[in-house]
């Protein structure tokens, strides 16, 4: 019997924008060649250029763009990349004042990671399959995801981050990045035939996200995660037994006194 290979693993990084088809033709087509000119300072500002020159399978989305990379960078990308996207969506924002108060972009993103079967050379098709794609961009579409932006300040929150809870463990839990405990909040989530956690990050909370609080239960959702990745500290006691066992069984760690069975 023929067994199939695992795709490799990558990152995927999908962003889209909120209210896009609300505006006319001529704002939508602007906004469509901004993404991609918007997610290519904020790689450079992070230091990540490299990232997006090397991405695969890039493909635009009209309302949004899609990316796939080397999952070796997702601790610098979920430090340091959507903090500059924000700055960056923010600068932009100023410059969308001058065409219209009711143009702007702000972004929705979500970062996943797993086996990803890429397209094949010299196909046109540029979207990768999988079920890791396919979560990434249910996470887009989930109600907290899209409640960051509806409860923020439209001035001053410009982008909400999902991340997965597959990247919140390898990542965070596993102590390869920090972010801020305030601006990530975990959510659960169900869309179709996704349910699972995500992780919201919300690099400049504002709005109601300030007034009611965004933080307060990551620090209690990290602490659960690297309890299940670290081993057992020193004093902890391990036994197994096999076998045909009589009699009672006494795991200790460490004892004071005497110890007696009666």
């Amino acid at each position: 019997m023929s067994v199939a290979e695992l795709p490799p693993y990558r990152a995927l990084l999908v962003v889209d924008t909120k209210g896009f088809g609300s505006n006319p033709d001529a704002t939508q087509a602007m906004l469509s060649a901004a993404i991609p000119d918007v997610l290519s300072q904020a790689f450079t500002r992070a230091g990540l250029r490299e990232v997006w020159e090397t991405a695969l399978f890039p493909h635009g989305t009209g309302d949004g763009y899609g990316l796939g990379f080397d999952p070796r960078f997702l601790p610098a990308v979920v430090t340091r990349f959507f903090d500059e996207l924000q700055a960056v969506l923010a600068e932009r924002d100023a410059r969308l004042r001058s065409v219209a108060r009711s143009v702007r972009l702000r972004m929705r993103a979500s970062l996943n990671v797993g086996p990803i079967l890429e397209p094949a050379p010299g196909t046109t098709s540029a979207a990768a399959i999988g079920s890791a794609v396919i979560t990434t961009h249910r996470l887009l579409d989930a109600a907290p995801v899209r409640a960051v932006l509806e409860r923020s300040d439209p001035d001053e929150t410009f982008l909400a981050v999902a991340l997965s809870q597959r990247v919140f463990e390898d990542v965070l839990a596993s102590g390869y990045a920090e972010l801020p405990e305030s601006k990530v909040v975990p959510a659960d989530v169900r869309i179709k035939e996704y349910g699972g956690t995500v992780y919201l990050y919300i690099p400049n909370p504002s709005g109601d996200l300030l007034r009611h609080g965004a933080g307060g239960a990551y620090e209690k959702e990290l602490a659960v995660a690297k309890a299940k990745i670290e081993p057992p500290g020193p004093g902890s006691t391990t036994n197994t037994i096999s076998g045909t066992v009589s009699g009672t069984a006494i795991q200790v760690g460490q004892v004071h006194g005497n110890l007696s069975q009666s």
